[in-house]
């Protein structure tokens, strides 16, 4: 059926003892359970509800799990939501998102919920083979801010990432300072929901941003900066106060012209 190095598929068979399928169409689940039977999953637990497969996931803990997007029986986007913002063990599991007819904008939704991969339907061997080596040979750091948890997004769907934003040892102030202050402009919409999260991610953001102001010149960014620790150190951070300052912290980066979406960057 395929020609896989028996070294991979000794380690596929330590990471798939426990995993879970949640997929409504039940010949689809079938011919996925034998593929991953053939790789040596030992259990296999298919469930198509959402919900009954949140409940089930305490006592199974999978290693991993395979959810369809969205059905009329199953939310996938709920169930990772949910699943992402449990107390679970298994919260940080690897999980790949299947659906036909992948849209960039599913794609995104995926990865701004806490998805490691994405799988198009239908797939071939080799493209379940490196999905699976991908989220569980490669693992990624595991992010917990005030508006995402899940694995680092940066590479997602790509496998080991080697570009020069990798966050591990990163050497590029620039780029770190700029992923800073876009954090600081997602975290604006927290202050509602999750007030301490949100000062927490600002603290954090700031903590890469004051040391790597020296790299810009333009007063304005200074003076911003300046002005956001004199309100943290009274204790008057807002969005009302904060957001202006992040607008011209952006404006002097050049992230205003940019054509990406806060929630698109966002990586802790």
């Amino acid at each position: 059926m395929f020609d896989l190095d028996p070294k991979i598929q000794s380690r596929l068979r330590q990471s798939l003892k426990r995993v879970l399928i949640i997929e409504e169409n039940q010949a689809y689940a079938r011919m996925l359970a034998d593929m991953l039977r053939v790789l040596g999953a030992d259990t296999i637990v298919v469930e198509t509800d959402d919900r009954r497969a949140l409940a089930l996931c305490g006592n199974l803990d999978p290693q991993l799990i395979l959810s369809e997007y969205r059905t009329p029986h199953i939310d996938g986007i709920a169930f990772v939501k949910a699943l992402r913002h449990s107390d679970l063990a298994c919260k940080a599991v690897p999980l790949i998102m299947l659906k036909a007819n992948i849209t960039p904008e599913e794609l995104g939704q995926a990865k701004n919920i806490g998805v490691h991969e994405m799988l198009a339907k239908p797939f071939a061997w080799q493209d379940l083979i490196k999905r699976l080596q991908n989220v569980l040979f490669k693992p990624r750091e595991w992010i917990s801010v005030a508006t995402y948890t899940g694995p680092d997004r940066r590479r997602f769907n790509t496998g080991e990432y080697k570009g020069k934003k990798k966050r591990r040892n990163e050497t590029d102030s620039r780029v770190a300072l700029e992923e800073a202050v876009r954090l600081l402009h997602a975290a604006l919409d927290g202050f509602d929901s999750d007030a301490q999260g949100t000062m927490a991610t600002i603290m954090a953001q700031m903590a890469v941003i004051v040391p790597a102001c020296k790299i810009i010149k333009d007063g304005r960014f200074l003076n911003a900066v300046s002005a956001t620790i004199q309100d943290i150190r009274a204790k008057a951070v807002s969005r009302e106060s904060l957001g202006p300052r992040v607008a011209e912290m952006m404006a002097c980066l050049g992230l205003d012209r940019q054509t990406v979406m806060p929630t698109e960057v966002l990586v802790a």
